[in-house]
């Protein structure tokens, strides 16, 4: 039920999510199409303009060039009308203006397509100004070209602009894209046809002709002209042009207006920019610079020379916040931002490592409020230090000195109180306005200083104290300390904490400090990793009262450190404590398929990390997360599968196995049918045959151990000799084995590919040696017959089970063995005979399973689930072998009495009651009917009745 508003956006929000990744998918393979086209019919132009241009100098006696010399015929415009002849689009529709949005669900909007990576130039064409109004705006460069910049020019309301950069890629060309990006990149729709094909066309193209790494280095090698002939790069997706075409754009009221600015890791002087590029991104700012303050040894290009982008920048010389965290901004540019920029009030500089110098904060001391230094380099500012600096800057309310100690510049983990930072806290006029103090990860920091400070600083709000040597922690706990707030709110470190020794009342104590540290430091991978290493030990032996929150961090801080090994390290870990059993029973299955999901995100990216995947696994081998939420079943499947192909460890494969068997549960027939690839059931088999080698020296190994009195090696000999020939020992399986079964039984249900692959990987010989070693395992039996009964039900592969002696196994397991086991060898044997002609039917063996079959008991539970009853019919219509028949009807009548929910459907499809309705009316004509049949079919008749015309969903054929 939508009980608020916010979820209702967010529900209309996936929506029209969903209708524009349909409209692109249309859109895109409309234009793959005609560029194709387009390009093919150039190739064909340029052959014949070559093919006339050699006999033009062969009369002449010149000699020939051939290859990709041709120029390029200009595209005809008259094309583009082609491409607007598509059914309607959603898109279309909603840039008629029929429901303007204002202000805050543009603002919702975009936000959301930025959280799921939707914005690209196609998406972007929806913020026109008629129907969407913009005054707060994230852009997430990622996937956008420099095409659509021209939208910002219609609104000229925007006060607040972040442009996310946090990309690795930011100088992207054709050699240095992979499959998502093609992916996520898509055209506006009301582009020129000669833009996309320019911008766009290169990458179309390399997505449709994949070279060989071998054609990529030397594309003179291939035979194939169409190949040798792509283009070889687009420019027009990089972060310097990108942001030279919104700056350009935008509305000149915007750019008056224009308050808040943010281009966190932008790279102005990339080292990836071309020669070209890098000559057209400096401008000459002589003037500037003389009247700034100067340092030009930090400078790498002349100093009379700035960014282009950073010239941009200047222009808005009303900003009051501006972020230029984790960029390469350097002394000169720094000074010359200050003098440009006088109304500054937030100031982001954190992870600015090419800032050697930071006397210029001086000119902002009566207007900075919040200054954010995190991991500066401050070694080189002397006379005046930067203590003395932060000093003058009387008006700041909020202040962040941490460090994570990532680069360890210059870094003195020794005490010092007469040191700058302590004798800055002890200053009785030390920022008599700060209501926020991160000095996290400052290892001289003494308790003395910190208690002068926070007697003077009564309104303090936060005071980070992570990864700091001494620590005054009464001020934290100790509610009489005369430093104790209540109402303040702390970053803490655990290191004092002995983890062989912790308690239950530790957790609860430090949690909250955890996630206070989580929350704040999520972006800075130096603390995440030893947040997270506390996280691990506090959680390891005991249930964490904030679960939920500690969940939700975690995934957020694998999303934002996605390739970074050592985060994702410890995140797994802490989640597999988080989700283990009992307590994945308290958390909600949203949250289940985000741990899915952000499991496979970390599978995909390290497939060579073997403990990664090991924990991965670990994390993901749990009946709730596997059963529950809603993914990507298959995908899941093959990374797990990979991890068997490629690892020998025995913690990665027993996992494996059981997230296999239970996936395949949840796997459609086609994709059983890739996953069961001739190599992957060799590799199963090989696991399997490993499995039993290591079962059989352990159980030699307990005899031997029973054996009283010393024997030498001659006697030992005889007496394994006389165990294995007289004496054949019967093995207990274990979860691994059982697990592997269970997987091949499900692969090869309703399968007749697999089920060759499996005779082909030599499947029948390893299970004839199984049903001699776990004769008495009721478990190894029900899965391997279980097995077999699939190969029986493949007209063309059941002549192979003659090879393993089927015959006097099954007719002793349908007397013998438990019901689950007896009634597939009954199948097994049904559909054997049905393919003997007259003279070959074993009469006797006739009149044994009719026996057997009334002795059997209908059980209360069900043995085995089908995805259709197809193999069930051919043995229906068998009137000639009356026990073939009885046993399809004996198995339809289990099915349908202990689940005849889940069968309405094929009943209804497969017309499973009028031929059960047909049979008995033989049956009842028949003068020598077989009551028992008569007994089954009525009681089928009686049960399909109520449901025949019944909807029900289709499920899926699985193993019990």
């Amino acid at each position: 039920m939508v009980d608020t508003p916010d979820k209702l956006c967010i529900i209309c929000l996936r929506k029209l999510s969903s209708l524009l990744k349909a409209d692109q998918f249309l859109w895109k393979k409309q234009i793959e199409e005609h560029v194709d086209r387009v390009y093919c019919e150039e190739i064909q132009q340029a052959k014949l303009n070559v093919n006339d241009e050699q006999k033009r100098k062969h009369h002449r006696g010149e000699s020939s060039r051939t290859g990709g010399e041709s120029a390029i015929q200009s595209i005809d415009n008259s094309d583009d009308k082609s491409l607007y002849n598509n059914p309607r689009l959603f898109i279309e529709y909603f840039l008629r203006g029929y429901c303007s949005l204002n202000s805050i669900l543009t603002e919702h909007l975009v936000n959301h397509l930025v959280a799921n990576d939707q914005l690209n130039d196609f998406t972007l064409s929806l913020f026109s100004s008629h129907t969407t109004s913009l005054k707060r705006l994230v852009i997430n460069i990622k996937y956008l070209s420099r095409l659509q910049c021209h939208l910002f020019n219609q609104h000229p309301n925007i006060v607040e602009l972040e442009i996310i950069f946090k990309d690795s890629n930011s100088n992207r060309t054709i050699n240095m894209t992979n499959e998502v990006f093609y992916q996520h990149i898509c055209p506006s729709l009301y582009s020129k046809f000669d833009d996309i094909y320019t911008i766009y066309g290169p990458f179309i193209l390399h997505h449709k002709y994949p070279r060989s790494p071998a054609e990529s280095r030397r594309p003179s090698l291939t035979n194939n002209p169409i190949l040798r002939n792509l283009p070889n790069s687009s420019d027009e997706f990089s972060h310097h042009k990108l942001l030279h075409g919104i700056f350009s754009n935008l509305h000149p009221i915007t750019i008056d207006r224009l308050k808040t600015l943010s281009l966190s890791h932008y790279k102005f002087f990339a080292a990836t920019h071309s020669t070209a590029v890098r000559k057209h991104s400096l401008v000459d700012m002589s003037p500037l610079v003389k009247c700034s303050t100067s340092s030009s040894s930090t400078m790498t290009t002349p100093v009379n020379f700035i960014p282009m982008n950073l010239r941009l920048v200047l222009k808005f010389t009303n900003l009051t916040s501006l972020n230029l965290s984790s960029t390469d901004i350097k002394n000169p540019c720094f000074d010359i931002i200050i003098d440009s920029l006088q109304n500054l009030e937030t100031f982001d500089l954190s992870s600015c490592r090419s800032i050697k110098l930071f006397n210029s904060l001086l000119k902002l001391s009566t207007k900075l409020k919040w200054l954010n230094l995190y991991n500066c380099c401050f070694h080189m500012q002397q006379n005046p230090s930067i203590m003395h600096i932060l000093y003058q800057l009387k008006h700041l309310e909020y202040l962040d000195l941490s460090n994570d100690n990532t680069f360890n510049d210059h870094n003195n983990s020794r005490i010092d109180n007469d040191n700058d930072i302590n004798q800055f806290l002890r200053d009785e006029y030390c920022l008599p306005r700060l209501k926020h103090l991160d000095i996290s990860g400052q290892k001289t920091i003494s308790s003395i200083s910190l208690h002068r400070f926070l007697l003077k600083h009564t309104h303090l709000q936060f005071l980070g104290l992570f990864l700091t040597n001494e620590k005054y922690s009464s001020c934290i706990f100790d509610t009489n300390d005369s430093c104790y707030s209540k109402h303040r709110h702390y970053t803490y470190d655990l290191q004092h904490i002995q983890t062989s020794t912790i308690t239950e009342n530790d957790l609860i104590l430090y949690e909250p400090y955890l996630v206070e540290a989580l929350l704040r430091y999520r972006d800075r991978s130096g603390f995440v990793q030893k947040i997270l290493y506390y996280v691990f030990f506090l959680t390891r032996s005991y249930h964490p009262t904030k679960q939920t929150r500690l969940i939700e961090l975690i995934l957020h801080v694998m999303s934002i450190h996605s390739n970074l090994q050592s985060v994702q390290m410890a995140s797994t870990a802490c989640i597999y404590n988080l989700t283990r059993t009992p307590i994945a029973e308290r958390i909600h299955v949203k949250y289940l398929a985000q741990i899915v999901q952000a499991t496979m995100n970390v599978m995909a990216t390290f497939p060579n990390q073997q403990q990664l995947q090991k924990n991965c696994l670990l994390t993901l081998c749990s009946d709730r997360i596997l059963h529950e939420p809603r993914f990507n079943f298959y995908l899941l499947a093959t990374l797990v599968m990979h991890n068997l192909q490629n690892y020998m460890d025995l913690a990665i494969i027993q996992p494996g196995v059981a997230i296999l068997s239970l996936l395949t549960t949840r796997l459609t027939i086609n994709e059983c049918t890739e996953l069961g690839s001739t190599n992957n059931l060799k590799r199963l088999l090989q696991l399997m045959d490993q499995q039993v080698d290591r079962l059989q020296s352990m159980h030699i190994n307990q005899n031997q151990q029973g054996l009283i009195g010393p024997t030498d090696e001659t006697q030992q000999t005889l007496i394994d000799i006389d165990m294995t020939l007289n004496h054949p020992q019967q093995l207990t399986s274990d979860d691994t084995l059982r697990f592997c079964l269970s997987l091949l039984w499900n692969l090869t249900d309703e399968n007749p590919i697999v089920c060759e692959n499996f005779i082909q990987s030599m499947g029948l010989q390893l299970f004839q040696r199984l049903l001699h070693l776990f004769s008495s395992d009721t478990i190894v039996l029900t899965k391997i017959v279980g097995l077999l009964s699939n190969i029986a039900e493949v007209s063309h592969l059941k002549m192979y089970l003659y090879s393993i002696d089927i015959i006097p196994l099954m007719r002793k397991y349908i007397n013998e063995a438990i019901i689950d086991v007896a009634f597939s060898a009954g199948g097994i044997l049904a559909h054997l005979l049905y393919g003997q002609v007259d003279d070959e039917i074993n009469v006797e063996l006739c009149q044994q399973m009719r026996d057997a079959i009334v002795t059997w008991q209908h059980p209360h539970t069900n043995m085995v689930t089908y995805r259709t009853f197809k193999p069930f019919l051919p043995l229906l219509h068998c009137v000639r072998l009356p026990v073939v028949q009885l046993w399809a009807v004996w198995a339809i009548h289990h099915v349908c009495s202990t689940d005849r929910a889940r069968y309405g459907r094929i009943i209804r499809e497969e017309k499973i009651y009028d031929i059960m309705q047909k049979l008995n009316d033989d049956l009842i004509s028949s003068e020598c009917s077989d009551p028992l049949m008569v007994q089954l079919l009525k009681s089928i008749l009686h049960l399909l009745k109520p449901h025949y015309s019944s909807r029900h969903r289709n499920s899926s054929a699985v193993a019990n």
